[in-house]
């Protein structure tokens, strides 16, 4: 019984409600509501909207961003309903200062689970670890973002899909189901597969000493997020995904942003050290490939046979 009732208080009954109701009241929605196809786009537009997120900007300061781009984001971010940035952004950083360890808020060792939902809907066990939050604390959009949070999701995350999609196009009730409740649970999965998925399954292709991997998948879901071993490694590079061909639209909103005046000091983490982590993993593949091999023996280890034995050696295969 004890133990019962030491899980229910751990329980954070704020965010599970959300989590459960969400995706539960969504798929209601969708067995009982017909999908326009207005109100389909609509939803993916407000899916991309919504995924933008904070984590660049304000978990790794990886960019500096204009005071319109700000509240943009900012707005962005409070649609998707998964807290305001001061609280996200402080989980993050101690994410990656920690990470794999009992600190870290959501530590994959944990089991897919804890990772992916269960750190939230339950209180921890154990203090986590702290991560230095003094710029959040002192600057004014964050802080005013966090004062009026739930005004701010409660707005743009549920009543500006139904209000868009019911004076357009007179869909009230499809707004609400597909571009608030089904699109914010999409979100929010999108980003706890980056936290469960991508530290599970994937490659790691510059390093794997840290549970982080690249995966594809989850990178299609976050807009680019999903190459988590690249972000780990390099954490404060405005890049999660580095080649031509890979998907990250939120690389190249960052770099739309600079283009047009709204972003400037995109940082990239120095070539070097992104081709020596690389190198590092190649040479680690190879050296698996390597001790797989049977290989001669070395010279110095081989006998030295006597002309007697080369004789005796010679008549015998004679003989035979």
């Amino acid at each position: 019984m004890s133990r019962v009732v030491d899980f229910v208080r751990r329980i954070r009954w704020f965010p599970t409600l959300v989590l459960t109701l969400c995706p539960a009241v969504g798929i209601y929605g969708m067995f009982t509501t017909p999908l326009q196809s207005k109100t389909f786009v609509y939803a993916v537009v407000m899916y991309f909207w919504s995924a933008l997120g904070y984590h660049r900007l304000w978990s790794h300061r990886s960019y500096n961003a204009s005071m319109p781009l700000q509240i943009f984001l900012l707005v962005a971010g409070a649609s998707a309903a998964q807290g305001s940035v001061y609280g996200w952004a402080r989980d993050h950083r101690a994410h990656h200062r920690y990470t794999d360890s009992e600190l870290d808020p959501y530590n994959a060792k944990f089991g897919l689970l804890w990772s992916h939902v269960g750190w939230m809907m339950l209180k921890p066990k154990v203090d986590l670890g702290k991560a230095d939050i003094s710029d959040l604390s002192k600057d004014t959009l964050v802080q005013w973002q966090n004062r009026y949070y739930l005004l701010l999701a409660g707005v743009f995350g549920f009543v500006l899909p139904s209000l868009v999609a019911g004076c357009f196009w007179n869909d009230y009730v499809g707004g609400f189901y597909y571009a608030c409740l089904i699109r914010m649970t999409v979100v929010h999965h999108g980003t706890f597969a980056v936290n469960s998925l991508a530290h599970a399954f994937g490659a790691q292709v510059y390093n794997d000493e840290i549970t982080p991997r690249d995966h594809f998948l989850v990178a299609l879901l976050t807009l680019g997020e999903g190459y988590h071993n690249f972000h780990h490694t390099f954490p404060m590079d405005y890049r999660n995904a580095i080649r031509w061909y890979q998907y990250d639209p939120t690389k190249w909103f960052i770099a739309l942003c600079k283009w047009v005046g709204l972003a400037s000091h995109l940082r990239i983490f120095p070539e070097n050290e992104i081709q020596k982590g690389s190198l590092t993993m190649e040479l680690k593949r190879l050296k698996k490939i390597q001790d797989s091999l049977d290989w001669p023996a070395d010279v110095k280890a081989l006998p030295v046979l006597s002309w007697e034995s080369c004789e005796y050696l010679e008549l015998r295969r004679v003989i035979s």
